[in-house]
């Protein structure tokens, strides 16, 4: 029996015909990951802010419609399943909302509102509705992440104890083309500290509890950078450098450190500590070399390896061995095929992680089930920002406040 194919509109698909070769999300993921699922979507619609922008990216990937409105988008075809959208966080609200509104599925990248309100009247009306949604934290989806949190329910550490989240990138301190300035500017980005949410959800969603209480530091350390094509600089007033001392609600304890200066880069790692074992989630450094000119600038990050080991005490018991001698006496741990859901896309890039999202959503919107991370999330997300504000301007540990929820 055929799948049903969800029809779907992508908002921001604009092509930016960026110099660094690296373009829009949608353009780079969304649209390649969802054109890799012909079975289960069909690309039907792209908006743009410009009819000739539109226009363009309807042409290149062979979309029937192309608008400049999202409102004519939606009203002139009911027939949508599902809107994904992909545009800077200062418009996800008057994006979001006509789309719940209409009754359609809705896609929406983080951070879910501008801010804590908008996020709270987004959250609400999509449960109102009773629609599917999906929050963009695409490494939720990594195989090797699904298998890390699979085993930490399955109690392969025993009880977790503590952990510590850190990567480190350059975004913020390399040279960066023009139309992304918006990037850098709280007044299309949102929270200044948005760029660790997706630290923050992952944690979250591999122990399965939420952050009771954090202390948090954060703070622009590189105000401007070079513009590639303009030969101006890009300033910036988003926080570049985040640093959280949280609590989870089971009292495990941990740190979460999120660096967008750092030079050549280490990328996502995260390690977890429990009563009987560990996990280590890493990026692997080697990586296939990257043809800007190919693969609409989608630039491979590595792929996410992981790596564990379990205590066995009656056997430390008899060698009688000092701690010293267990240090890194992990090895790595192969990932089930159950965790792939996609096929022909090389892992280590970012149309990968997109692809595998999608699939799980059509899974949850055609059989009617439950997905994470949806609104919810990520209206938690805006409470636990609203914490780390708090904390930043008190310089102390605070509790974080889900009661709106």
């Amino acid at each position: 029996m055929a799948q049903r194919r969800l029809k779907v509109g992508v908002t921001g698909a604009g092509i930016a015909h960026s110099p660094d070769g690296r373009e829009r999300w949608a353009v780079r993921a969304h649209i390649p990951a969802l054109k890799a699922l012909p079975d289960m979507y069909e690309v039907v619609a792209v908006c743009t802010t410009h009819m000739a922008t539109a226009e363009e990216s309807a042409r290149h990937f062979g979309v029937p419609y192309a608008f400049d409105s999202v409102d004519r988008m939606l009203s002139e075809l009911p027939e949508l399943d599902v809107v994904c959208v992909s545009v800077r966080p200062v418009y996800h609200y008057e994006v979001t909302m006509p789309a719940l509104q209409s009754g359609k599925h809705v896609y929406c990248e983080f951070q879910m509102g501008f801010n804590t309100m908008q996020g709270r009247e987004i959250y609400h009306l999509a449960r109102e509705k009773g629609v599917r949604t999906m929050l963009g934290y695409q490494g939720h989806y990594a195989p090797s992440l699904l298998h890390m949190r699979e085993l930490v329910r399955q109690g392969f550490i025993g009880k977790p104890l503590t952990f510590g989240s850190s990567s480190f990138g350059g975004n913020y301190i390399a040279p960066r083309p023009s139309h992304h300035q918006w990037i850098f500017q709280t007044e299309m980005g949102g929270h200044w500290g948005y760029r660790s949410m997706g630290a923050l959800e992952r944690v979250m969603s591999v122990l399965g509890q939420d952050i009771a209480a954090l202390c948090v530091d954060m703070a622009v350390k590189v105000p401007e950078r070079p513009a590639l094509d303009t030969g101006r600089t890009i300033q910036s007033d988003q926080a570049d450098n985040m640093n959280y001392l949280v609590r989870m609600a089971d009292g495990t304890m941990g740190t979460i450190q999120t660096c967008l200066t750092g030079w050549f880069g280490t990328g996502n790692r995260l390690e977890i500590y429990g009563t009987e074992g560990m996990l280590l989630l890493t990026t692997s450094i080697q990586r296939p070399e990257w043809r800007k000119e190919t693969g609409l600038g989608d630039p491979t990050r590595g792929v996410e390896r992981l790596y564990g080991a379990r205590v066995n005490l009656e056997r430390l018991m008899t060698d009688l061995t000092p701690p010293e001698l267990l240090q890194g006496k992990f090895e790595e741990i192969p990932i089930p095929d159950r965790h792939v859901y996609v096929s022909g896309i090389a892992e280590g890039r970012a149309t990968f992680g997109v692809a595998q999202a999608w699939a799980a959503f059509h899974k949850a919107v055609v059989e009617d089930r439950e997905y994470s991370p949806a609104f919810q999330d990520g209206y938690k997300i805006h409470l636990l920002m609203d914490a780390a504000d708090k904390s930043v301007e008190t310089r102390s540990w605070v509790d974080v406040d889900y009661s709106s929820l």
